[in-house]
């Protein structure tokens, strides 16, 4: 079982930091090419893009779960068929999502605080995402499915392809064409059709027989599990996305477009960090599932106590590197010396929310992996719709900006005792 935990804890750590990995290296070109208002600009609407990826994850964990438990269980037929009403989700809420968020944009653009030329810089990079978000949503969402029937390694390279060609095309688009943001645009969304192809060509040369039409059987009670199991994994990547339109709001308010820019490299770090620690839980939750659907209570346990301590031990680790690497960071994205040293006290203050991010995400993902879908949708969702806007107003009010860096930290410490607090009672109970 140890050699069945790394087999797919690692692969999933990697995959989950290339899947966020578009926006960061579109981050790195633009940041360097195009100045401090492009980049900002890319942090304003990552929000946007973020509930493309929320959508893949949530339908794509969702669809994974419930084919993990079935062939725990040993149900082969339920399990096919789960797999191709997932992907068929994916390819509905793919293109209805996109024109739905294209169509409400300027509305979308002035709720997440864009005006004037911060504006017109927001739509030259979303509009291009938006009009092939179809990509994003079938190759993030597929990558669960590919990782539960264990292909984790192709998994892996198959986000892997995606980002060096994103690499690639950023180089050429943005830096040597000196296209800027539609430049860095185009190579996100083409980056994602490559992997979105690929995935697609993956399965059906892996499992031909998937895509018939006995296993075509849309039925509303398999996709309200999917939903139920999706809320929870949709939140935790959603969640993010919510904390920067939280926190660029106390920016614009406190520190105008210089804070934007500064937050702008705290959530880039931010969203690796948070990527690779929910790769932990994304990773051991295809065993969670598979273990829980065989009833196989003392397995189920052993992962969690394992993964709880390469949870435990990633956190530190990431923590101070950061902590210690700051002043490289806000180099690396180009930030102005003027503002290195506040860009660095931030990057400082986020790093204290790593200690206890990666239990917190643990524990929920073995919550909604092993059938607690309600406990595990309302840790999710408490720290966005309460927890975070409560500490940042607060804070803010004694401490300015040095609040807004405060507030994440101790929201993720607040989270993490209560995940812990409940799933000791949890186990008391039992």
């Amino acid at each position: 079982m140890k050699k069945q935990l790394f087999q797919y804890i690692l692969p999933s750590m990697l995959a989950m930091l290339l899947s966020g990995f578009y926006a960061i290296v579109d981050g790195l070109f633009v940041g360097n090419a195009a100045g401090d208002a492009a980049l900002g600009a890319i942090n304003l609407v990552w929000p946007l893009q973020c509930v493309l990826n929320a959508t893949a994850v949530g339908l794509g964990v969702g669809s994974a779960v419930l084919m993990s438990t079935y062939l725990g269980s040993e149900k082969y037929e339920e399990a096919k068929r789960t797999c191709l009403l997932g992907i068929v989700l994916l390819f509905i809420a793919g293109a209805v999502l996109s024109l739905v968020l294209l169509f409400f944009l300027p509305q979308l653009l002035s709720f997440l605080g864009a005006s004037g030329e911060l504006a017109y810089l927001c739509r030259q990079y979303i509009v291009i995402i938006l009009c092939g978000g179809i990509f994003p949503v079938i190759g993030n969402g597929l990558n669960p499915l590919i990782r539960n029937q264990g292909n984790t390694v192709s998994a892996t390279v198959l986000m892997s392809t995606g980002l060096i060609t994103n690499i690639v095309l950023d180089y050429y688009l943005v830096f040597r064409w000196e296209m800027g943001l539609r430049g860095a645009g185009l190579a996100t969304i083409f980056a994602q059709a490559v992997v979105a192809c690929c995935s697609l060509v993956f399965l059906w040369k892996k499992q031909g027989e998937l895509f018939c039409k006995e296993n075509l059987q849309f039925r509303f009670s398999e996709v309200k599990k999917i939903i139920h199991i999706g809320v929870s994994p949709f939140g935790q990547v959603v969640v993010p996305s919510l904390v920067i339109l939280f926190t660029n709001w106390k920016c614009i308010i406190y520190g105008g477009n210089t804070a934007v820019t500064i937050f702008s490299v705290v959530s880039y770090v931010l969203s690796t960090i948070q990527l690779l620690l929910q790769g932990i839980g994304d990773g051991v939750q295809p065993l969670f599932s598979f273990y829980y659907g065989g009833k196989k209570k003392k397995e189920v346990s052993w992962l969690y106590r394992h993964a709880f301590w390469i949870s435990v031990v990633a956190s530190i680790f990431f923590t101070v590197i950061v902590y210690v690497y700051a002043g490289e960071l806000a180099k690396l994205f180009g930030i102005q010396e003027g503002l290195r040293e506040p860009c660095v006290e931030a990057i400082r203050f986020t790093s204290f929310a790593f200690g206890t991010l990666g239990i917190a995400r643990l524990t929920c993902s073995y919550f909604y992996a092993t059938g607690n879908h309600i406990i595990s949708t309302i840790l999710v969702y408490i720290e966005p719709c309460l927890l975070l806007p409560l500490f940042l107003q607060i804070l803010t009010m004694t401490f300015k900006m040095t609040g807004v860096w405060m507030a994440y930290p101790l929201v993720q410490l607040l989270l993490c005792v209560a995940t812990m607090v409940i799933k000791y009672r949890m186990e008391k109970e039992k």
